[in-house]
Protein backbone atom coordinates (compact mmCIF):
# COMPACT_ATOMS: atom_id res chain seq x y z
CA UNK A 1 0.00 0.00 0.00
CA UNK A 2 1.31 3.43 -0.91
CA UNK A 3 1.31 4.85 2.64
CA UNK A 4 3.62 2.14 3.93
CA UNK A 5 6.90 2.72 2.11
CA UNK A 6 8.60 1.67 5.36
CA UNK A 7 7.06 -1.72 6.12
CA UNK A 8 8.16 -1.73 9.77
CA UNK A 9 6.66 1.67 10.53
CA UNK A 10 3.81 1.08 13.00
CA UNK A 11 3.61 4.35 14.93
CA UNK A 12 0.10 5.71 15.40
CA UNK A 13 -0.14 9.25 16.80
CA UNK A 14 -3.79 8.83 17.68
CA UNK A 15 -3.17 5.87 19.96
CA UNK A 16 0.22 6.74 21.43
CA UNK A 17 -0.35 10.45 22.02
CA UNK A 18 -4.12 10.71 22.34
CA UNK A 19 -4.36 13.08 19.40
CA UNK A 20 -7.88 11.90 18.57
CA UNK A 21 -9.32 12.28 22.06
CA UNK A 22 -11.82 14.96 23.14
CA UNK A 23 -11.34 16.64 26.50
CA UNK A 24 -14.37 17.17 28.84
CA UNK A 25 -14.34 20.95 28.29
CA UNK A 26 -14.60 20.57 24.51
CA UNK A 27 -17.27 17.89 24.85
CA UNK A 28 -19.40 20.10 27.12
CA UNK A 29 -19.07 23.16 24.89
CA UNK A 30 -20.04 21.09 21.88
CA UNK A 31 -23.25 20.12 23.68
CA UNK A 32 -24.00 23.84 24.11
CA UNK A 33 -23.32 24.50 20.42
CA UNK A 34 -25.75 21.74 19.47
CA UNK A 35 -28.40 23.26 21.76
CA UNK A 36 -28.08 26.62 20.02
CA UNK A 37 -27.85 25.13 16.53
CA UNK A 38 -30.95 22.99 16.88
CA UNK A 39 -32.95 25.93 18.26
CA UNK A 40 -31.85 28.11 15.37
CA UNK A 41 -32.78 25.31 12.95
CA UNK A 42 -36.26 25.05 14.50
CA UNK A 43 -37.07 28.74 13.98
CA UNK A 44 -35.37 28.87 10.58
CA UNK A 45 -37.64 26.04 9.43
CA UNK A 46 -40.73 27.70 10.90
CA UNK A 47 -39.89 30.86 8.96
CA UNK A 48 -39.23 28.79 5.85
CA UNK A 49 -42.73 27.26 6.13
CA UNK A 50 -44.08 30.83 6.25
CA UNK A 51 -42.10 31.74 3.12
CA UNK A 52 -39.45 33.79 4.96
CA UNK A 53 -35.73 33.19 4.49
CA UNK A 54 -32.90 34.56 6.62
CA UNK A 55 -29.79 34.57 4.43
CA UNK A 56 -27.41 34.99 7.39
CA UNK A 57 -28.23 31.63 8.95
CA UNK A 58 -26.90 29.33 6.20
CA UNK A 59 -23.24 30.34 6.36
CA UNK A 60 -23.21 30.37 10.15
CA UNK A 61 -24.78 26.91 10.46
CA UNK A 62 -22.54 25.41 7.77
CA UNK A 63 -19.34 26.95 9.12
CA UNK A 64 -20.14 25.95 12.70
CA UNK A 65 -21.00 22.35 11.88
CA UNK A 66 -18.23 21.79 9.35
CA UNK A 67 -15.58 23.81 11.16
CA UNK A 68 -15.95 24.36 14.89
CA UNK A 69 -17.87 21.14 15.52
CA UNK A 70 -15.30 19.11 13.54
CA UNK A 71 -12.29 20.71 15.21
CA UNK A 72 -11.01 18.94 18.32
CA UNK A 73 -9.40 22.08 19.69
CA UNK A 74 -10.91 25.53 19.77
CA UNK A 75 -10.38 28.53 22.02
CA UNK A 76 -12.84 30.27 24.32
CA UNK A 77 -12.79 33.37 22.12
CA UNK A 78 -13.84 31.46 18.99
CA UNK A 79 -16.52 29.53 20.82
CA UNK A 80 -17.81 32.65 22.58
CA UNK A 81 -18.04 34.70 19.37
CA UNK A 82 -19.81 31.87 17.53
CA UNK A 83 -22.31 31.55 20.35
CA UNK A 84 -22.89 35.34 20.33
CA UNK A 85 -23.67 35.12 16.59
CA UNK A 86 -25.97 32.13 17.05
CA UNK A 87 -27.78 33.80 19.95
CA UNK A 88 -28.28 37.00 17.95
CA UNK A 89 -29.76 35.09 15.01
CA UNK A 90 -32.04 33.05 17.27
CA UNK A 91 -33.41 36.20 18.94
CA UNK A 92 -33.93 37.83 15.54
CA UNK A 93 -35.61 34.70 14.14
CA UNK A 94 -37.93 34.34 17.15
CA UNK A 95 -38.97 38.00 16.89
CA UNK A 96 -39.69 37.75 13.14
CA UNK A 97 -41.53 34.44 13.62
CA UNK A 98 -43.76 35.67 16.46
CA UNK A 99 -44.49 38.94 14.66
CA UNK A 100 -45.43 37.10 11.44
CA UNK A 101 -47.63 34.62 13.31
CA UNK A 102 -49.45 37.49 15.00
CA UNK A 103 -49.99 39.28 11.68
CA UNK A 104 -51.36 36.08 10.09
CA UNK A 105 -53.36 35.04 13.13
CA UNK A 106 -51.33 31.80 13.54
CA UNK A 107 -50.54 30.23 16.87
CA UNK A 108 -46.70 30.18 17.13
CA UNK A 109 -44.90 26.93 17.88
CA UNK A 110 -42.28 26.62 20.59
CA UNK A 111 -39.65 24.11 21.67
CA UNK A 112 -38.41 23.27 25.12
CA UNK A 113 -34.86 24.39 25.82
CA UNK A 114 -32.56 25.18 28.74
CA UNK A 115 -31.05 28.10 26.82
CA UNK A 116 -31.66 31.48 28.44
CA UNK A 117 -31.43 33.98 25.61
CA UNK A 118 -31.67 36.92 28.01
CA UNK A 119 -28.76 35.72 30.13
CA UNK A 120 -25.21 36.95 29.65
CA UNK A 121 -22.89 34.26 28.32
CA UNK A 122 -20.25 32.92 30.69
CA UNK A 123 -17.84 30.13 29.72
CA UNK A 124 -17.95 28.43 33.13
CA UNK A 125 -21.75 28.48 33.19
CA UNK A 126 -21.86 27.21 29.61
CA UNK A 127 -19.60 24.27 30.43
CA UNK A 128 -21.94 23.39 33.30
CA UNK A 129 -24.92 23.72 30.96
CA UNK A 130 -23.26 21.35 28.49
CA UNK A 131 -22.59 18.81 31.25
CA UNK A 132 -26.20 19.10 32.40
CA UNK A 133 -27.49 18.53 28.86
CA UNK A 134 -25.22 15.52 28.40
CA UNK A 135 -26.37 13.96 31.69
CA UNK A 136 -29.98 14.61 30.74
CA UNK A 137 -29.56 12.67 27.50
CA UNK A 138 -27.72 9.95 29.37
CA UNK A 139 -30.67 9.43 31.72
CA UNK A 140 -33.60 9.98 29.37
CA UNK A 141 -32.46 8.13 26.23
CA UNK A 142 -31.56 4.50 25.68
CA UNK A 143 -28.06 3.72 24.42
CA UNK A 144 -29.49 2.74 21.04
CA UNK A 145 -31.55 5.91 20.57
CA UNK A 146 -28.76 8.15 21.90
CA UNK A 147 -26.39 6.62 19.38
CA UNK A 148 -28.89 7.11 16.57
CA UNK A 149 -28.83 10.80 17.41
CA UNK A 150 -25.03 10.64 17.38
CA UNK A 151 -25.19 9.03 13.92
CA UNK A 152 -27.46 11.88 12.78
CA UNK A 153 -24.83 14.32 14.02
CA UNK A 154 -22.01 12.50 12.19
CA UNK A 155 -24.01 12.47 8.95
CA UNK A 156 -24.77 16.16 9.48
CA UNK A 157 -21.07 17.00 9.65
CA UNK A 158 -20.38 14.97 6.52
CA UNK A 159 -23.12 16.78 4.60
CA UNK A 160 -21.82 20.17 5.75
CA UNK A 161 -18.22 19.41 4.84
CA UNK A 162 -19.22 18.15 1.38
CA UNK A 163 -21.54 21.10 0.83
CA UNK A 164 -18.86 23.65 1.78
CA UNK A 165 -16.34 21.94 -0.51
CA UNK A 166 -18.90 21.94 -3.30
CA UNK A 167 -19.24 25.69 -2.79
CA UNK A 168 -15.50 26.01 -3.49
CA UNK A 169 -16.35 24.84 -7.03
CA UNK A 170 -19.07 27.51 -7.26
CA UNK A 171 -21.92 25.02 -6.83
CA UNK A 172 -24.89 25.16 -4.43
CA UNK A 173 -27.48 22.66 -3.22
CA UNK A 174 -30.64 24.00 -1.60
CA UNK A 175 -31.97 20.51 -0.89
CA UNK A 176 -28.79 19.61 1.03
CA UNK A 177 -29.02 22.74 3.17
CA UNK A 178 -32.69 22.01 3.85
CA UNK A 179 -31.73 18.50 4.91
CA UNK A 180 -29.25 19.99 7.40
CA UNK A 181 -32.08 22.03 8.96
CA UNK A 182 -34.39 19.00 9.07
CA UNK A 183 -31.73 16.87 10.77
CA UNK A 184 -30.87 19.54 13.33
CA UNK A 185 -34.56 19.94 14.05
CA UNK A 186 -34.91 16.17 14.48
CA UNK A 187 -32.63 16.40 17.51
CA UNK A 188 -35.29 18.66 19.10
CA UNK A 189 -37.65 15.70 19.41
CA UNK A 190 -36.17 12.90 21.57
CA UNK A 191 -39.53 11.12 21.67
CA UNK A 192 -39.25 10.06 18.01
CA UNK A 193 -39.14 6.28 17.55
CA UNK A 194 -36.01 4.46 16.41
CA UNK A 195 -37.81 3.49 13.20
CA UNK A 196 -38.45 7.16 12.32
CA UNK A 197 -34.91 8.13 13.25
CA UNK A 198 -33.52 5.38 11.03
CA UNK A 199 -35.72 6.54 8.17
CA UNK A 200 -34.47 10.11 8.56
CA UNK A 201 -30.86 8.90 8.63
CA UNK A 202 -31.36 6.94 5.41
CA UNK A 203 -32.74 10.05 3.71
CA UNK A 204 -29.80 12.11 4.94
CA UNK A 205 -27.13 9.68 3.71
CA UNK A 206 -28.88 9.65 0.33
CA UNK A 207 -28.53 13.45 0.18
CA UNK A 208 -24.90 13.18 1.27
CA UNK A 209 -24.20 10.65 -1.49
CA UNK A 210 -25.74 13.06 -3.99
CA UNK A 211 -23.28 15.72 -2.81
CA UNK A 212 -20.35 13.29 -3.10
CA UNK A 213 -21.38 12.48 -6.67
CA UNK A 214 -21.62 16.17 -7.52
CA UNK A 215 -18.19 16.73 -5.97
CA UNK A 216 -16.63 13.89 -7.92
CA UNK A 217 -18.09 15.21 -11.19
CA UNK A 218 -16.86 18.74 -10.45
CA UNK A 219 -13.34 17.43 -9.75
CA UNK A 220 -13.29 15.56 -13.05
CA UNK A 221 -14.65 18.61 -14.86
CA UNK A 222 -12.02 20.92 -13.33
CA UNK A 223 -8.97 18.64 -13.07
CA UNK A 224 -9.56 15.91 -15.70
CA UNK A 225 -10.61 12.26 -15.61
CA UNK A 226 -8.75 10.23 -12.98
CA UNK A 227 -5.93 8.05 -14.32
CA UNK A 228 -3.06 5.92 -13.06
CA UNK A 229 -0.24 8.03 -11.64
CA UNK A 230 3.23 7.55 -10.19
CA UNK A 231 3.79 9.30 -6.86
CA UNK A 232 7.24 9.94 -5.41
CA UNK A 233 8.10 9.74 -1.71
CA UNK A 234 11.57 11.19 -2.39
CA UNK A 235 12.43 14.55 -0.83
CA UNK A 236 14.70 17.11 -2.50
CA UNK A 237 17.09 19.76 -1.08
CA UNK A 238 14.99 22.92 -1.20
CA UNK A 239 12.49 25.07 0.67
CA UNK A 240 9.18 23.25 1.05
CA UNK A 241 5.46 23.45 1.84
CA UNK A 242 3.34 20.49 2.95
CA UNK A 243 -0.39 20.48 2.10
CA UNK A 244 -2.62 18.12 4.09
CA UNK A 245 -6.34 17.37 4.04
CA UNK A 246 -8.81 16.43 1.32
CA UNK A 247 -9.80 19.61 -0.51
CA UNK A 248 -7.68 19.49 -3.67
CA UNK A 249 -8.96 22.92 -4.74
CA UNK A 250 -6.83 24.39 -1.96
CA UNK A 251 -3.79 22.41 -3.15
CA UNK A 252 -4.18 23.98 -6.58
CA UNK A 253 -4.35 27.45 -5.02
CA UNK A 254 -1.09 26.81 -3.16
CA UNK A 255 0.55 25.51 -6.33
CA UNK A 256 -0.57 28.59 -8.27
CA UNK A 257 0.64 30.92 -5.49
CA UNK A 258 4.09 29.29 -5.35
CA UNK A 259 4.70 28.89 -9.06
CA UNK A 260 8.20 30.05 -10.11
CA UNK A 261 9.07 30.94 -6.50
CA UNK A 262 11.59 28.15 -5.95
CA UNK A 263 9.49 26.33 -3.35
CA UNK A 264 8.68 22.62 -3.57
CA UNK A 265 5.20 21.43 -2.59
CA UNK A 266 4.47 18.03 -1.02
CA UNK A 267 1.15 16.40 -0.15
CA UNK A 268 0.14 14.56 3.01
CA UNK A 269 -2.53 11.99 3.82
CA UNK A 270 -5.57 11.80 1.57
CA UNK A 271 -4.31 14.75 -0.51
CA UNK A 272 -2.39 12.09 -2.44
CA UNK A 273 -5.58 11.67 -4.48
CA UNK A 274 -4.64 14.83 -6.42
CA UNK A 275 -1.95 12.98 -8.40
CA UNK A 276 -4.62 10.91 -10.15
CA UNK A 277 -5.97 14.07 -11.82
CA UNK A 278 -4.03 15.20 -14.94
CA UNK A 279 -4.19 18.91 -14.04
CA UNK A 280 -1.89 18.46 -11.04
CA UNK A 281 0.79 16.67 -13.03
CA UNK A 282 1.37 19.94 -14.89
CA UNK A 283 2.98 21.51 -11.81
CA UNK A 284 6.70 20.70 -11.82
CA UNK A 285 7.14 21.91 -8.22
CA UNK A 286 4.58 19.39 -6.90
CA UNK A 287 7.19 16.87 -5.81
CA UNK A 288 5.31 14.04 -4.15
CA UNK A 289 3.90 12.61 -0.94
CA UNK A 290 5.42 13.05 2.52
CA UNK A 291 4.65 10.96 5.61
CA UNK A 292 2.13 8.29 6.51
CA UNK A 293 -1.20 10.06 6.84
CA UNK A 294 -3.29 11.82 9.45
CA UNK A 295 -2.95 8.95 11.97
CA UNK A 296 0.76 9.73 12.15
CA UNK A 297 0.62 13.50 11.76
CA UNK A 298 2.45 14.07 15.06
CA UNK A 299 5.71 12.69 13.64
CA UNK A 300 5.06 13.72 10.05
CA UNK A 301 4.44 17.38 10.87
CA UNK A 302 7.18 17.55 13.50
CA UNK A 303 9.80 16.26 11.06
CA UNK A 304 8.75 18.30 8.03
CA UNK A 305 11.29 21.17 7.73
CA UNK A 306 8.96 23.71 6.17
CA UNK A 307 5.54 25.36 6.37
CA UNK A 308 2.42 23.20 6.62
CA UNK A 309 -1.06 24.04 5.32
CA UNK A 310 -4.06 22.10 6.65
CA UNK A 311 -6.94 22.41 4.22
CA UNK A 312 -10.38 23.30 5.51
CA UNK A 313 -12.17 20.67 7.63
CA UNK A 314 -8.99 18.66 8.16
CA UNK A 315 -7.72 20.08 11.46
CA UNK A 316 -7.22 17.61 14.27
CA UNK A 317 -5.65 18.10 17.69
CA UNK A 318 -2.49 20.19 17.24
CA UNK A 319 0.82 19.55 18.97
CA UNK A 320 3.07 22.38 20.18
CA UNK A 321 6.00 20.78 18.33
CA UNK A 322 4.96 22.44 15.10
CA UNK A 323 2.87 25.42 16.15
CA UNK A 324 4.01 28.64 14.51
CA UNK A 325 4.62 27.06 11.11
CA UNK A 326 1.19 25.50 10.76
CA UNK A 327 -1.44 27.29 8.64
CA UNK A 328 -5.07 26.61 7.80
CA UNK A 329 -7.94 27.97 5.75
CA UNK A 330 -10.45 26.90 8.42
CA UNK A 331 -12.77 29.52 9.86
CA UNK A 332 -11.97 28.33 13.39
CA UNK A 333 -8.28 28.21 14.22
CA UNK A 334 -6.58 26.73 17.31
CA UNK A 335 -4.11 28.84 19.25
CA UNK A 336 -0.71 28.88 17.57
CA UNK A 337 -2.09 28.11 14.08
CA UNK A 338 -2.08 30.90 11.49
CA UNK A 339 -5.23 31.49 9.47
CA UNK A 340 -5.16 31.99 5.70
CA UNK A 341 -7.84 34.45 4.56
CA UNK A 342 -9.04 35.48 1.11
CA UNK A 343 -6.60 33.11 -0.64
CA UNK A 344 -3.63 35.20 0.53
CA UNK A 345 -0.82 32.66 0.96
CA UNK A 346 1.96 35.19 1.53
CA UNK A 347 2.39 34.26 5.22
CA UNK A 348 2.61 30.57 4.29
CA UNK A 349 5.20 31.32 1.61
CA UNK A 350 7.23 33.57 3.93
CA UNK A 351 7.25 30.84 6.57
CA UNK A 352 8.48 28.30 4.03
CA UNK A 353 11.24 30.62 2.85
CA UNK A 354 12.44 31.30 6.41
CA UNK A 355 12.38 27.62 7.41
CA UNK A 356 15.45 25.45 6.89
CA UNK A 357 13.83 23.24 4.24
CA UNK A 358 15.31 19.92 3.18
CA UNK A 359 19.12 20.15 3.30
CA UNK A 360 19.98 16.98 1.39
CA UNK A 361 16.73 15.18 0.66
CA UNK A 362 16.24 11.42 0.73
CA UNK A 363 15.54 8.98 -2.08
CA UNK A 364 12.59 6.67 -1.51
CA UNK A 365 10.67 4.28 -3.72
CA UNK A 366 7.81 5.71 -5.75
CA UNK A 367 4.34 4.17 -5.77
CA UNK A 368 1.67 3.88 -8.43
CA UNK A 369 -1.89 4.85 -7.55
CA UNK A 370 -5.11 5.26 -9.46
CA UNK A 371 -6.79 3.21 -12.13
CA UNK A 372 -7.53 4.14 -15.74
CA UNK A 373 -11.29 4.26 -16.39
CA UNK A 374 -10.94 2.07 -19.49
CA UNK A 375 -9.00 -0.60 -17.59
CA UNK A 376 -11.43 -0.46 -14.66
CA UNK A 377 -14.44 -0.90 -16.94
CA UNK A 378 -12.74 -3.89 -18.60
CA UNK A 379 -12.15 -5.56 -15.22
CA UNK A 380 -15.68 -4.92 -13.98
CA UNK A 381 -17.37 -5.89 -17.26
CA UNK A 382 -15.52 -9.22 -17.24
CA UNK A 383 -16.52 -9.87 -13.62
CA UNK A 384 -20.14 -8.89 -14.28
CA UNK A 385 -20.32 -11.33 -17.21
CA UNK A 386 -19.02 -14.20 -15.06
CA UNK A 387 -20.69 -13.27 -11.77
CA UNK A 388 -22.89 -16.37 -11.78
CA UNK A 389 -19.71 -18.40 -11.14
CA UNK A 390 -19.54 -17.03 -7.59
CA UNK A 391 -21.64 -16.90 -4.45
CA UNK A 392 -19.75 -14.05 -2.79
CA UNK A 393 -17.82 -10.95 -3.81
CA UNK A 394 -15.60 -9.26 -1.25
CA UNK A 395 -14.31 -5.70 -1.69
CA UNK A 396 -11.37 -4.72 0.53
CA UNK A 397 -10.81 -0.98 0.63
CA UNK A 398 -9.46 1.51 0.68
CA UNK A 399 -6.38 1.60 2.92
CA UNK A 400 -4.47 -0.54 5.41
CA UNK A 401 -2.05 1.00 7.85
CA UNK A 402 -1.02 -1.44 10.57
CA UNK A 403 0.68 -4.80 10.43
CA UNK A 404 -2.27 -6.24 12.34
CA UNK A 405 -4.60 -5.19 9.54
CA UNK A 406 -2.26 -6.60 6.89
CA UNK A 407 -2.13 -9.92 8.71
CA UNK A 408 -5.93 -9.98 8.92
CA UNK A 409 -6.50 -9.32 5.21
CA UNK A 410 -3.74 -11.69 4.13
CA UNK A 411 -5.33 -14.43 6.24
CA UNK A 412 -8.78 -13.55 4.90
CA UNK A 413 -7.56 -13.77 1.31
CA UNK A 414 -5.96 -17.16 1.94
CA UNK A 415 -9.13 -18.62 3.50
CA UNK A 416 -11.73 -17.57 0.93
CA UNK A 417 -13.31 -20.49 -0.91
CA UNK A 418 -13.44 -21.02 -4.68
CA UNK A 419 -16.95 -19.59 -4.84
CA UNK A 420 -15.72 -16.18 -3.63
CA UNK A 421 -14.14 -13.39 -5.68
CA UNK A 422 -11.97 -10.76 -3.96
CA UNK A 423 -11.44 -7.18 -5.16
CA UNK A 424 -8.71 -5.34 -3.25
CA UNK A 425 -8.25 -1.58 -3.45
CA UNK A 426 -4.94 -1.74 -1.61
CA UNK A 427 -2.93 -4.90 -0.93
CA UNK A 428 -2.00 -7.50 -3.54
CA UNK A 429 -2.68 -11.17 -2.78
CA UNK A 430 -1.40 -14.18 -4.68
CA UNK A 431 -4.64 -16.18 -4.75
CA UNK A 432 -7.24 -17.38 -7.24
CA UNK A 433 -10.34 -15.33 -8.01
CA UNK A 434 -8.60 -12.09 -7.12
CA UNK A 435 -8.05 -8.70 -8.73
CA UNK A 436 -6.30 -5.64 -7.38
CA UNK A 437 -7.64 -2.27 -8.46
CA UNK A 438 -4.87 0.14 -7.56
CA UNK A 439 -6.55 3.28 -6.26
CA UNK A 440 -5.96 6.42 -4.24
CA UNK A 441 -7.74 6.91 -0.88
CA UNK A 442 -10.92 7.76 -2.72
CA UNK A 443 -14.15 6.20 -1.45
CA UNK A 444 -15.88 6.98 -4.71
CA UNK A 445 -14.00 4.07 -6.33
CA UNK A 446 -16.17 1.69 -4.28
CA UNK A 447 -19.28 3.34 -5.70
CA UNK A 448 -17.95 2.98 -9.24
CA UNK A 449 -17.44 -0.74 -8.59
CA UNK A 450 -20.85 -1.20 -6.99
CA UNK A 451 -22.65 0.69 -9.77
CA UNK A 452 -21.47 -2.05 -12.10
CA UNK A 453 -21.77 -5.10 -9.84
CA UNK A 454 -24.76 -4.48 -7.54
CA UNK A 455 -27.51 -4.92 -10.17
CA UNK A 456 -26.10 -8.17 -11.58
CA UNK A 457 -25.24 -9.54 -8.14
CA UNK A 458 -28.84 -9.12 -7.01
CA UNK A 459 -30.09 -10.79 -10.18
CA UNK A 460 -27.88 -13.85 -9.62
CA UNK A 461 -28.15 -13.99 -5.83
CA UNK A 462 -24.48 -13.16 -5.23
CA UNK A 463 -23.70 -11.68 -1.79
CA UNK A 464 -21.61 -8.48 -1.72
CA UNK A 465 -19.38 -7.64 1.25
CA UNK A 466 -17.23 -4.54 1.85
CA UNK A 467 -14.36 -4.21 4.33
CA UNK A 468 -13.34 -0.70 5.43
CA UNK A 469 -9.86 -0.34 6.90
CA UNK A 470 -10.05 3.30 7.95
CA UNK A 471 -12.49 5.80 9.45
CA UNK A 472 -12.72 9.51 8.72
CA UNK A 473 -15.40 12.19 9.00
CA UNK A 474 -17.35 10.70 6.08
CA UNK A 475 -17.06 6.97 6.85
CA UNK A 476 -20.26 6.53 8.86
CA UNK A 477 -22.33 8.29 6.20
CA UNK A 478 -20.64 6.23 3.48
CA UNK A 479 -21.13 2.83 5.09
CA UNK A 480 -24.78 3.61 5.89
CA UNK A 481 -25.25 4.54 2.25
CA UNK A 482 -23.65 1.26 1.17
CA UNK A 483 -26.19 -0.51 3.34
CA UNK A 484 -28.99 1.57 1.83
CA UNK A 485 -27.83 0.62 -1.67
CA UNK A 486 -28.00 -3.09 -0.82
CA UNK A 487 -24.51 -4.25 0.21
CA UNK A 488 -25.06 -7.42 2.27
CA UNK A 489 -22.15 -7.19 4.71
CA UNK A 490 -20.04 -4.25 5.86
CA UNK A 491 -17.06 -4.59 8.19
CA UNK A 492 -15.15 -1.75 9.89
CA UNK A 493 -11.63 -2.63 10.93
CA UNK A 494 -10.07 0.66 12.02
CA UNK A 495 -11.89 3.49 13.74
CA UNK A 496 -10.50 5.80 16.40
CA UNK A 497 -12.61 6.23 19.55
CA UNK A 498 -13.48 9.80 18.61
CA UNK A 499 -15.10 8.52 15.40
CA UNK A 500 -16.70 5.34 16.67
CA UNK A 501 -17.10 4.59 20.38
CA UNK A 502 -18.02 1.06 21.57
CA UNK A 503 -21.73 1.79 22.14
CA UNK A 504 -22.01 3.40 18.71
CA UNK A 505 -20.35 0.31 17.25
CA UNK A 506 -23.01 -1.82 18.92
CA UNK A 507 -25.81 0.35 17.52
CA UNK A 508 -24.40 0.08 13.99
CA UNK A 509 -24.28 -3.68 14.44
CA UNK A 510 -27.79 -3.97 15.90
CA UNK A 511 -29.66 -1.52 13.67
CA UNK A 512 -27.71 -1.70 10.40
CA UNK A 513 -25.83 -5.02 10.62
CA UNK A 514 -22.51 -3.19 10.21
CA UNK A 515 -19.90 -5.20 12.10
CA UNK A 516 -16.41 -4.63 13.43
CA UNK A 517 -13.90 -7.18 12.17
CA UNK A 518 -13.32 -9.97 14.71
CA UNK A 519 -11.44 -13.01 13.40
CA UNK A 520 -11.29 -14.30 9.87
CA UNK A 521 -13.25 -17.53 10.42
CA UNK A 522 -16.15 -15.81 12.17
CA UNK A 523 -16.29 -12.97 9.64
CA UNK A 524 -16.29 -15.40 6.71
CA UNK A 525 -19.25 -17.19 8.31
CA UNK A 526 -21.14 -13.87 8.37
CA UNK A 527 -20.24 -13.28 4.73
CA UNK A 528 -21.65 -16.68 3.77
CA UNK A 529 -24.77 -16.10 5.85
CA UNK A 530 -24.01 -18.97 8.24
Amino acid sequence: MFYNYNEDYQYDSCISKGICSINPRTSSLREVLVMYLKQLAFYTLQLKYLGIKNNLTEDLILNTLSGLMSNLEFGNKQFYQTLINLKSLIIESVDIYNKTCKERNIKPKEIQTNIKLNKKLNITDLIRLGEKEFNKKLKSLSDSKRNLYEIIFLVLKSICINLVELKSFGEESDCAYSEILYLLNTINFPELSERILTKKINKAVEIDHMLRTMLYNKRVEKFGEQTKAKVSYTTYPNKAILVAGTNIVELKKVLDATKDMGIDVYTHGDMITAYTYPKFRQYSHLKGQFGKGIENCLLDFATFPGAILIARHSLENIEYLYRGRLFTTDNFVPRGVIQIKNDDYSSLINSAMSAKGFKTGKTRESVTIGCDKKNLDKILDNLAENISSYKNIIIIGTEEFTQEQRNYYNTLAQHVSDDTFVISLSENHNIRNFVRINTAPDFFMIYRILNKLLPVSKTHGVRLSVFMAKCNKHTISNVLNLKRLGVDNIFLSKCSPVMLNPTLTETLKKVYNINPTTNVCEDLKKIKGL
